[in-house]
């Protein structure tokens, strides 16, 4: 009988399409968490018994995500677009609440929307009618009730977390660089391979980087950032180039030293996230484990509060001499330095020492090296290929010669500073915004404008009536022979190793390396070496 005089409602309402909008509720997923039963199914099923019966067309719908405002939810967003074009008459929900939970502006956004469209709302125990007055009143009610349920489950679930925060427990998300999380304790734990990182990064700027010659040197945030890439440390989201501004940041935080701060920023309306006041902080002291003892930590605070060497103090060591070369044919990564100091005893009693040094590429268990053999083998290349006669060394410099790109039209690179600068209008538009919202500071914004005030400035400079098109290069065994010889002895000659290093690169585009038997106890491995020129040793010196 009731279904019938719904059926009848159906028709005198004059609906002839119907969309129906499938939602799970927090208690919903709650259950789903206890036991493992697919509610948004039995959500499915309960609608499709339901619309069966009225034996009109209708579409199904499921949102699969969660959220508490209708910009997290696509699908809902969609739903709302097609009943504003009319596509609908009528909206099917298990409860009126799946609609929305949100915000009171979403609310009145659903609101208006039954109303100015004449939506009707099909649940599985009443049809409302947009032009009833009691309808409209209960879904009012409905969708305050909603907001208000989901309010103060939000209260109980912050209340919570707060709570736990005092307590000094970890409530933010994924754990920060260098701990990991406890479940039996909900508290950081420290994870010693990364702590290891953060040790040595906090050694680095309170006693500074070393040197090819043993010693120390106190850098600022950029020169460290440079060394840190250098020998292979790469950044707590795995990349190559650490930030200057990052770096001071990290080794001013003090979760280092067994501190945990919590609540420290907020979510505004639009998305955006920024800093609360610092009354608002959770701070709790000894929470965690310290990795940083106070005594470094002190040092390095001293250092940041007292800047005795400027940011921009260029990093004055050299590399060593294959620096930037040598690739793992294995894993594709360059090759590291790497040297230790071994102490010897002669048989006479005596104490010699030497110093041991080995090509790395970084990756655990791939390739490792002898350095001085490398070198060697390197020199040895450039001597056989002087000393061979002209058509063999001209028939061998074509099989490992890497020839440059040729140099684009005035065209292409007027186009391609057009875009850059472009780019870098947007980067400038974007911290301007950052600064504005309080994102950056004072000197993080100045630091990031004056990296792009300068990148604009050498756009400028360049003069695109200057560029000249390449030349193809002719093999000439004569030219070769003669610039080969020329690196040969100026190698030979100076003591710099970064002189050495340039003319290495000066005639080697890359060298691969690849270990082909391994060595065993004091039989160092057997490796071999894949050298690839540059072009330029083709061309006669200016």
């Amino acid at each position: 009988m009731l279904l019938s005089a719904r059926k009848k409602l159906i028709d005198q309402f004059g609906i002839k399409n119907i969309i129906n909008y499938l939602r799970r509720s927090r208690q919903d997923e709650e259950r789903e968490k206890k036991t493992g039963e697919d509610t948004l199914h039995e959500q499915k099923q309960l609608m499709d018994r339901v619309l069966n019966e009225y034996r009109i067309p209708y579409n199904q719908v499921s949102e699969i995500g969660s959220g508490d405002k209708i910009s997290t939810r696509p699908v809902f967003m969609q739903v709302i677009r097609d009943l504003k074009n009319e596509k609908y008459e009528a909206i099917a929900v298990k409860e009126i609440s799946r609609m929305g939970r949100g915000s009171y502006t979403d609310m009145g956004t659903i609101y208006d929307l039954i109303i100015e469209k004449r939506i009707y709302i099909i649940t599985p125990s009443k049809i409302y009618d947009p032009t009833n007055p009691a309808d409209l009143r209960h879904i009012r009610f409905e969708l305050f009730l909603s907001r208000e349920e989901f309010e103060s489950t939000k209260e109980r679930l912050n209340g919570g977390r707060y709570n736990a925060a005092l307590e000094g427990k970890w409530v933010s998300g994924p754990p920060p660089f260098g701990f990991d999380y406890s479940p039996a304790t909900g508290r950081l734990i420290i994870n010693e391979e990364e702590a290891g990182i953060v040790r040595a990064i906090f050694d680095y700027y309170a006693n500074g980087i070393i040197l090819n010659n043993g010693k120390r040197k106190l850098v600022q945030f950029r020169a460290l950032a440079t060394y840190l890439k250098r020998i292979g440390i790469k950044t707590p989201t795995g990349k190559d180039n650490w930030s200057p501004p990052f770096l001071k940041e990290f080794l001013s935080h003090d979760r280092y030293i067994g501190t945990l701060r919590q609540n420290t920023r907020q979510t505004l309306s639009n998305g955006k996230k920024v800093p609360r006041p610092e009354e608002e902080h959770i701070v709790v002291e000894k929470a965690h484990p310290a990795i940083i003892d106070m005594e470094i930590w002190s040092k390095v605070q001293y250092r940041i509060n007292n800047r005795d060497i400027p940011t921009h103090t260029k990093l004055d060591f050299e590399p060593n001499r294959l620096a930037g070369l040598c690739i793992c044919k294995k894993c594709g990564k360059k090759f590291i330095r790497r040297a230790s100091e071994r102490t010897y005893i002669k048989k006479d009693g005596s104490v010699s020492y030497y110093e041991n040094e080995f090509l790395f590429c970084g990756t655990v268990g791939c390739t490792y090296v002898k350095y001085k053999p490398v070198e060697e083998d390197i020199l040895e290349t450039l001597k056989i290929l002087k000393d061979l006669n002209p058509s063999l060394l001209k028939s061998q410099v074509e099989k490992i010669v890497i020839k440059e790109k040729p140099i684009d039209s005035k065209e292409d690179i007027i186009k391609r500073i057009k875009s850059r600068r472009e780019e870098l209008d947007r980067r400038m538009k974007f911290i301007y915004e950052k600064h504005e919202t309080g994102v950056y500071s004072d000197e993080r914004f100045l630091e990031r404008k004056a990296e792009i005030d300068k990148e604009l400035e050498e756009l400028a400079k360049i003069n695109v009536e200057d560029q000249k098109e390449n030349e193809n290069e002719e093999f000439d065994p004569s030219v070769i022979k003669r610039n080969l010889n020329s690196v040969l002895q100026a190698y030979e000659n100076t003591t710099s190793e970064l002189n050495k290093n340039k003319l290495l690169h000066s005639v080697f585009s890359h060298i691969f390396i690849e270990i082909v038997k391994k060595g065993s106890g004091s039989r160092p491995a057997t490796h071999q070496i894949e050298p690839y020129l540059k072009s330029t040793v083709l061309s006669k010196p200016n």
